[in-house]
């Protein structure tokens, strides 16, 4: 007889359950994605993000002709690095937008940026004010009387410098008995 996964494990201290029949990807989830990645992950993410932006503005740029003033003609990279100040909000030296075609493609670049701007503002602000555990369990347990009944005991440290304050703790104990009927 095959016997099927359990549905509930016990898996570093948390209770999982396998989920069946749930789409694997959806943009509902690119949020909890961008919060999973790693910090160098999200920081190459980002950084992505910003060039490929870049690129596709100085793109726009470029088949616009002479839509920026000061601009080499047919030039990608002085197109990328108007695209750069754009997006980044810097300011402008000697480029800048000289017909209504440069203008709404700027504008456009700028909105562009500040959208991405507050959504990386709010994302790195979320990462950073996420609390991370650092705390250690013993390797041995104990069960000994407290207040004359058997009690399992375990040991709890804390691995920063401060005092643990109104902590609570949840402990799931999983133990497989045969049944009397057989089987699992």
């Amino acid at each position: 007889m095959k016997r099927t996964r359990n549905p509930i494990s016990v898996r570093s201290g948390q209770l999982e359950f396998l989920k069946l029949n749930i789409e694997k990807w959806g943009w509902r989830d690119a949020y909890q994605w961008l919060l999973g990645l790693t910090w160098p992950q999200f920081a190459a993410f980002v950084a992505a993000i910003y060039i490929s932006l870049n690129l596709l503005f100085a793109a726009l740029y470029t088949i616009g002709g002479d839509c920026i003033a000061g601009m080499r003609p047919g030039s990608f990279l002085d197109a990328f690095f108007f695209s750069v100040q754009t997006l980044a909000t810097v300011g402008y030296g000697h480029m800048y937008p000289s017909n209504l075609y440069g203008h709404i493609v700027t504008t456009l670049e700028i909105m562009s940026g500040l959208f991405l701007l507050a959504v990386m503002t709010g994302l790195i602000f979320v990462r950073f004010s996420r609390p991370i555990a650092r705390i250690v369990f013993s390797k041995s347990v104990v069960i000994a009387p407290l207040n004359g009944r058997p009690t399992l005991m375990l040991r709890i440290g804390n691995l920063r410098q401060r005092n643990l304050v109104e902590a609570e703790f949840r402990i799931l104990f999983n133990r497989d008995e045969p049944l009397l009927e057989g089987g699992d």
